[in-house]
Protein backbone atom coordinates (compact mmCIF):
# COMPACT_ATOMS: atom_id res chain seq x y z
CA UNK A 1 0.00 0.00 0.00
CA UNK A 2 1.23 3.43 -0.86
CA UNK A 3 2.10 5.84 1.89
CA UNK A 4 -0.46 8.42 0.75
CA UNK A 5 -3.32 5.95 1.25
CA UNK A 6 -2.30 5.43 4.88
CA UNK A 7 -2.71 9.17 5.50
CA UNK A 8 -5.99 9.26 3.58
CA UNK A 9 -7.35 6.33 5.55
CA UNK A 10 -6.33 7.96 8.84
CA UNK A 11 -8.05 11.19 7.82
CA UNK A 12 -11.24 9.37 6.81
CA UNK A 13 -11.36 7.43 10.06
CA UNK A 14 -10.79 10.57 12.14
CA UNK A 15 -13.54 12.48 10.31
CA UNK A 16 -15.89 9.49 10.64
CA UNK A 17 -15.14 9.25 14.37
CA UNK A 18 -15.77 12.98 14.84
CA UNK A 19 -19.12 12.72 13.03
CA UNK A 20 -20.15 9.72 15.11
CA UNK A 21 -19.21 11.61 18.29
CA UNK A 22 -21.36 14.53 17.14
CA UNK A 23 -24.28 12.19 16.46
CA UNK A 24 -24.02 10.61 19.92
CA UNK A 25 -23.64 14.04 21.54
CA UNK A 26 -26.83 15.18 19.82
CA UNK A 27 -28.51 11.99 20.98
CA UNK A 28 -27.54 12.56 24.60
CA UNK A 29 -28.32 16.28 24.49
CA UNK A 30 -31.71 15.43 23.11
CA UNK A 31 -34.31 18.02 22.53
CA UNK A 32 -36.24 18.88 19.47
CA UNK A 33 -34.71 22.22 18.64
CA UNK A 34 -33.19 23.41 15.41
CA UNK A 35 -29.62 23.33 16.74
CA UNK A 36 -29.76 19.59 17.44
CA UNK A 37 -31.35 19.01 14.06
CA UNK A 38 -28.60 21.01 12.33
CA UNK A 39 -25.88 19.07 14.18
CA UNK A 40 -27.36 15.74 13.17
CA UNK A 41 -27.88 16.74 9.54
CA UNK A 42 -24.41 18.25 9.24
CA UNK A 43 -22.67 15.27 10.81
CA UNK A 44 -24.63 12.80 8.72
CA UNK A 45 -24.03 14.64 5.44
CA UNK A 46 -20.34 15.08 6.22
CA UNK A 47 -20.00 11.38 7.00
CA UNK A 48 -21.76 10.39 3.77
CA UNK A 49 -19.66 12.80 1.69
CA UNK A 50 -16.32 11.74 3.17
CA UNK A 51 -16.97 8.00 2.98
CA UNK A 52 -18.48 8.29 -0.50
CA UNK A 53 -15.54 10.35 -1.70
CA UNK A 54 -13.05 7.94 -0.18
CA UNK A 55 -14.66 4.92 -1.82
CA UNK A 56 -15.12 6.70 -5.15
CA UNK A 57 -11.52 7.89 -5.30
CA UNK A 58 -10.24 4.45 -4.28
CA UNK A 59 -12.26 2.82 -7.06
CA UNK A 60 -11.06 5.41 -9.59
CA UNK A 61 -7.42 4.92 -8.50
CA UNK A 62 -7.68 1.13 -8.75
CA UNK A 63 -9.25 1.38 -12.20
CA UNK A 64 -6.47 3.67 -13.43
CA UNK A 65 -3.79 1.37 -12.01
CA UNK A 66 -5.46 -1.56 -13.75
CA UNK A 67 -5.41 0.34 -17.05
CA UNK A 68 -1.72 1.16 -16.56
CA UNK A 69 -0.91 -2.48 -15.85
CA UNK A 70 -2.87 -3.67 -18.86
CA UNK A 71 -1.26 -1.10 -21.17
CA UNK A 72 2.17 -2.17 -19.90
CA UNK A 73 1.36 -5.81 -20.62
CA UNK A 74 0.07 -5.08 -24.11
CA UNK A 75 3.19 -3.03 -24.91
CA UNK A 76 5.55 -5.79 -23.78
CA UNK A 77 3.78 -8.57 -25.62
CA UNK A 78 4.92 -8.53 -29.21
CA UNK A 79 6.82 -10.43 -31.87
Amino acid sequence: MERSWKWRRAMVFSVAAACIVLLFAALFIGGNDLVTQAIVQGAYLTLVAVVGGYLGIAMWDDRNKGKEILSGISERVGP
